[in-house]
């Protein structure tokens, strides 16, 4: 073979080769399903602070200190036919509570699903990307400090798509102005106005299928 024909064959090779990776990507990437199909609704209320330190809320336990300011929440949607449990085969749904003012969650925030699915609560390193994809969200992902140091900031909960619903409790502490913990938590006070509820669908293999606001 000569000189001419190899480099023509290896050029065509890298040619397949980064199409065949862009396809893969392509489809990789591509959500099962949109946020539109869903028919995500969501509520938030303040809650009384005459029970407290704990209380339940639809079924929610949940810890409140004193001067804390806790949002009670109901997030509800329609699964996806042939939804699972399962977060290897689907994915899951992170739901973001965001106080709007300062673009900052709460350290603290409580779920459960009358589905019995598991609503976990805390955080994931894949919210840097929900923040980058999805500048609205820039709350949801790490708080730069100086170069090369960054925080997280406060937490979320995450459920798999087949719950259908899921009831929240954010609590908000008052933190006092110039403490350094306010440069990364939302604090008390709050009012409703001021609270955004959010979904991003992860895929299985930590894909950022979408974001879609769903209150506030």
């Amino acid at each position: 073979m000569s000189r001419g024909r190899q480099k023509i064959y290896a050029v065509v090779l890298v040619v397949a080769v980064a199409a065949g990776f862009a396809v893969y990507r392509w489809w990789h990437e591509r959500p099962p399903y949109g946020a539109e199909g869903l028919g995500f609704a969501a509520t938030a209320e303040l809650l009384p602070s005459d029970k407290r330190p704990e209380d339940e809320y639809h079924g929610v336990r949940f810890l409140a200190r004193e001067r804390s300011v806790a949002v009670g929440g109901r997030l509800t949607w329609r699964p996806a036919p042939g939804s699972s449990a399962d977060w290897q085969d689907d994915g899951r749904f992170m739901i973001f509570v965001v106080d709007k003012r300062v673009q900052l969650m709460p350290p603290q925030i409580w779920g459960a699903s009358p589905s019995g699915i598991e609503v976990l609560s805390g955080g994931d390193g894949v919210q840097e990307r929900v923040a980058e994809e999805y500048p609205w969200l820039r709350g949801v992902g790490s708080i730069k400090l100086y170069d090369n140091v960054s925080r997280s900031g406060g937490s979320c909960l995450s459920t798999a798509p087949a719950a259908g619903e899921v009831a929240f409790v954010a609590v908000f502490p008052p933190i006092p102005e110039g403490d350094p913990e306010r440069r990364f938590l939302a604090a008390a006070p709050i009012a409703v106005s001021d609270i955004m509820v959010a979904v991003a669908f992860i895929g299985p293999d930590r894909q950022v299928y979408w974001a879609e606001r769903v209150f506030g």
